[in-house]
């Protein structure tokens, strides 16, 4: 490829619109999972430092990428975390009192574990736009790769200490890797989309789904040149299957490379990871979740009294023992994505069944019927799982904006085509970046609470929490704060929801939280100086009936509100009557 001045011109800006909102602000607030990946990246660590290889299996997910950047982050900031700690980590909230202990505050690693992943991002991100790039021409690749910089879901995901933002990054890049591959037959593209792949793996088990997948696309790939030849050629049929080996091949040695714990225990390493992902497919969630109005739980035990069928609250209408069902990840999609995505993506469609011309035609419609397949595809494929998150979806995210970047620029070269003035002919590109502004502008105003963003073409912010299940830690962050302006904050104790990291992470003083039992809890309660209670609690209606009727009678000091969602309500306790 040839790095001409507009080609560079166009990476320097895409560098840009990707790395600088992944990079800012890391410190704002902390969501449920990072602790534990935190916790869990210490315990890599000191397995690492230790030579005790077998224990750098911490989880079946694997997320071996997050522990590398987590363990990274430690040999940065606190490279004695080995010679200070015997014991490895047995729960996420044990690592806080660690960190604190010797002097670093678990905010300022966490902040650089993100901003390691970030980075990761950007490189993954950036080597797929070079791949896209030969398959599809710089205009789509460029709209395409600036509305996936500022997708607000993956950009909201890819600047946190957690898998799926990496995962879907790397996907991509083993996608358009593996179709630069096809037309020159060049073995480095076979290596880079192995290779991506490997890394996926390492980074969470639904990116194996990449191998039935590609496997799918050779065949596809036979299926058009039969109809082309009107003749089965055995020599292409041998050489997609020597490629797909190795693929393979390459993908696997990366797997092994970097995890040293398959150089001591393969097998077993393998079996767990997916002995696990059958039972997250099989069991589902172990909590109740919220979906479309209803309160859902995976507990076929689960019984609902009549005092916690009324109080649901404004939003929940009835509780019911199942899975979300099949429109979660449809709905999920619908709700996450862009105004300019879905209108892209429908002027994709129209590109294609009305064949607007475009120079690099042919590599263009291959290219985006194979993301549309791997979209759908991926989408079935997760959805056959039992416990169901919208982040899971996250892979189909980049795949289905650089579609819809392609669809933006096909229209705008349709247009140009058939408009006599030249001055308007001159406006189409103006149009394009309009379109790019339109999506950095509705992603940036959340910023950076960006999982805050919800289409408004279904409703936004303020319809959502009617739907699906609204925050993952963020404004427990502004509790903490607005609480520790108080008077003697250090003094202070204070129950919250998601207390380890999303709420002490920031807060000052002494946090703690509910007990398994209402007796242990409501003692808890009232002898802490506030409670903060989160929007989880009055969707999901957790964790007592009783605790949420007495607080639905109480007035709260402060209420935490992000782009017209309230996530948070700050009660405070001292003088408060029991009952």
């Amino acid at each position: 490829m040839l790095f001409n001045r507009q080609r560079i011109v166009a990476f320097i800006v895409l560098v840009a619109a990707i790395a600088l909102p992944r990079l800012m602000a890391l410190d704002r607030f902390v969501t449920a999972d990072e602790p534990k990946w935190l916790a869990r990246s210490g315990n890599f660590y000191l397995a690492l430092a230790r030579g005790d290889l077998e224990n750098t299996f911490t989880r079946e997910h694997p997320g071996v990428t997050v522990t590398w950047a987590g363990a990274a982050a430690l040999l940065w900031r606190y490279p004695e975390y080995s010679r200070d700690v015997h014991e490895y980590l047995t729960d996420s909230n044990q690592i806080e009192p660690v960190l604190r202990d010797h002097g670093l505050e678990p905010l300022a690693l966490l902040q650089t574990g993100r901003l390691l992943v970030a980075l990761m991002v950007t490189a993954a991100l950036l080597a797929a736009f070079w791949m896209s790039v030969r398959l599809v021409g710089l205009q789509p690749s460029l709209v395409g790769f600036m509305l996936i910089a500022f997708d607000p879901f993956h950009l909201g995901l890819s600047r946190l200490l957690h898998l799926d933002g990496l995962l879907s990054s790397l996907m991509l890049f083993s996608i358009l890797a593996f179709l630069n591959y096809r037309p020159e037959r060049k073995a480095i593209y076979l290596g880079l989309s192995g290779a991506a792949a490997g890394l996926a793996w390492l980074t969470k088990s639904p990116a194996f789904f990449l191998a039935p997948f590609l496997g799918l696309v050779a065949l596809l790939d036979l299926a058009r040149d039969w109809l082309r030849q009107r003749r089965f050629a055995a020599y292409a049929v041998w050489g997609w299957g020597r490629a797909l080996i190795g693929w393979a091949l390459i993908g696997a040695a990366v797997f092994v490379l970097l995890w040293p714990a398959m150089w001591v225990n393969p097998a077993e390493n393998l079996k767990q990871i997916f002995a696990e992902a059958s039972t997250y497919a099989q069991a589902g969630h172990t909590t109740d979740v919220y979906f479309r109005g209803a309160v859902i739980s995976g507990n076929p035990d689960r019984v609902y009294n009549a005092a916690e069928q009324q109080l649901y609250g404004p939003w929940s209408k009835v509780r019911i023992v199942g899975d979300e069902g099949p429109t979660f990840y449809p709905l999920s999609f619908l709700w996450r994505s862009t105004p300019v995505v879905l209108l892209g993506l429908a002027l994709a469609v129209l590109g294609l069944v009305l064949r607007w011309n475009t120079p690099e035609e042919e590599n263009l419609n291959w290219t985006t019927l194979i993301l549309v397949l791997f979209a759908g595809l991926f989408t079935v494929f997760i959805a056959l799982g039992s416990k169901k998150f919208d982040r899971y979806l996250l892979p189909v995210f980049p795949p289905l904006d650089l579609v819809a970047g392609i669809g933006w620029v096909r229209a705008a070269q349709w247009l140009a085509a058939r408009v006599k003035s030249r001055q308007m002919r001159s406006a189409v590109p103006y149009a394009l970046v309009l379109v790019v502004a339109v999506q950095a502008l509705g992603s940036l105003e959340t910023q950076p609470y960006y999982l805050n963003y919800y289409n408004p073409l279904m409703g936004g912010g303020e319809k959502a929490p009617r739907v699906m299940m609204v925050g993952w830690g963020e404004g427990l962050d502004q509790a903490a704060r607005y609480l520790n302006a108080r008077p003697g904050a250090e003094e202070l104790r204070v129950m919250s929801w998601y207390p380890d990291g999303s709420f002490s992470y920031i807060f000052n003083g002494e946090t703690v939280s509910a007990a398994a039992e209402w007796e242990q809890t409501r003692d808890l309660v009232f002898g802490s100086d506030y409670v903060v209670l989160y929007i989880h609690q009055w969707q999901r209606q957790l964790p007592f009936s009783e605790m949420l009727a007495y607080f639905q009678g109480q007035t709260p000091e402060h209420m935490i509100r992000i782009n017209g969602i309230e996530y948070a309500q700050v009660y405070r306790m001292q003088g408060a009557a029991q009952r």
